[in-house]
């Protein structure tokens, strides 16, 4: 009896595995217009996706860490005047042309030039012929990070006044009272990254800037697309494994994933602070809690102890609500490219916020049905790393200068 319900239970699996191979490796989102048809034709790499049959997401996500492309990047490092940002431009010996655009590469929360999933987007940035790319470094997480720097768009596209109840983006409700009334200076990523392209477009007058944004990258790169959908310098984007609800992305998050996360930033927390001097770079508010963050296990502590501190978020959970990208997806007004997974660990599929998404008529949702976070694997030998090459066809439609969206 034992063996009959064990064979059957084999055959179940074996079944399942044929439907999950067989059925497409990519449905796209997006609403149907003539504009999107031409730009998806563009992108033949959208239907060649073959992710590596045996491997779950967690495999996908830690594997690809150790994929890196043959081709070796030279990178010379740019400070952002005193502010604590910096890029990374990668070198080819050809120095930097205004007249063709700057592709910027957004990477995830510890994320660098380094990590082996950059070098995959750059090496497949070359191959489509982007000229001048770079690599951002924000300021969180730095070394040379300076977080009494206000930029000049500090609090930009936010409705920081609790009187006015009318704006239905009641931005301050998540906010500490010393924050709203202008007491307290606190990191606002989005204001940095337009400090910075600003920094950019005015230096090297590039005639257009086209952006991707990776995990926390995405997160920050979407935030910006829509509180700054005015004013923003950004002619086109991607957003790859980005946190649509970060609430939702930590209900579902594994403790295995949980431990290993908050592992990774600790360890970049204490990189940048090897001296006890160090702290004073950080407000007092948070100079008090980051041997409390160093000691965390689990990421909502580290977020408690650290994040919010600097970002002036009354609690992790308004933290979570406000910086989650569900918030500016209406606001985006640019052509942007989404790109996830169905078996991702850190942004659950659950978290796809699909309606807000298709209330733009630029946007394109692509949903892949393996993948991991940053993962993407594919071959039955794990040849390659598949996300870049969707991602560059896409963008490389918005390099020619005489595409125009309307």
């Amino acid at each position: 009896m034992f063996f009959d319900i064990f064979i059957i239970f084999l055959i179940l699996i074996l079944l399942y595995q044929v439907y999950q191979y067989k059925r497409p490796s990519v449905k796209l989102i997006y609403k149907e217009n003539e504009e999107i048809r031409q730009i998806i034709q563009k992108c033949p790499s959208l239907f060649t996706y073959n992710p590596t049959p045996y491997l779950n997401g967690f495999l996908h996500t830690v594997l690809s860490s150790f994929k890196h492309p043959t081709e070796k990047h030279s990178t010379n490092k740019e400070h952002i005047e005193n502010t604590g940002m910096s890029i990374d431009w990668i070198d080819r010996g050809h120095g930097i042309d205004k007249n063709k655009p700057l592709l910027f590469i957004m990477p995830g929360l510890t994320g660098s030039v380094e990590d082996g999933y950059i070098n995959t987007i750059v090496s497949e940035a070359h191959k489509q012929h982007f000229h001048n790319i770079c690599v951002y470094n924000y300021r969180v997480l730095q070394k040379e990070g300076d977080f009494t720097f206000k930029p000049k768009f500090y609090n930009y596209g936010l409705n920081m006044n609790p009187q006015n109840y009318d704006d239905p983006y009641r931005d301050y409700e998540h906010f500490e009272d010393d924050v709203i009334q202008n007491k307290r200076t606190r990191v606002d990523l989005p204001a940095d990254l337009h400090h910075c392209l600003s920094y950019l477009k005015q230096k090297y007058h590039f005639n257009k800037i086209l952006a991707i944004g990776c995990s926390y990258g995405g997160a920050q790169l979407g935030n910006y697309l829509g509180r700054f959908h005015n004013i923003r310098l950004v002619d086109a984007a991607c957003l790859v494994c980005a946190p649509h609800h970060m609430l939702i992305n930590q209900k579902y998050l594994s403790y295995s994933m949980d431990i290993a996360l908050t592992k990774i930033l600790k360890g970049k927390l204490k990189e940048c602070n090897p001296k006890p001097e160090c702290y004073q770079r950080y407000p007092i508010e948070c100079q008090r809690v980051v041997n409390r963050a160093l000691a965390a296990t689990w990421i909502s502590d580290f977020d408690a102890n650290f994040v919010i501190q600097l970002y002036g978020y009354k609690s992790v959970k308004d933290y979570y609500q406000h910086f989650s990208l569900a918030n500016r997806f209406p606001l985006i007004n640019i052509p942007t490219l989404c790109i996830c997974t169905e078996d991702d660990d850190v942004c659950h599929i659950k978290a796809l916020q699909e309606n807000l998404l298709q209330e733009s008529a630029k946007n394109i949702i692509c949903v892949a049905k393996a993948g991991g976070h940053i993962g993407f694997l594919e071959g039955w030998k794990t040849e390659s790393i598949w996300f870049p090459k969707p991602a560059m066809e896409y963008l490389k439609q918005f390099a020619e200068i005489h595409f125009k969206h309307h």
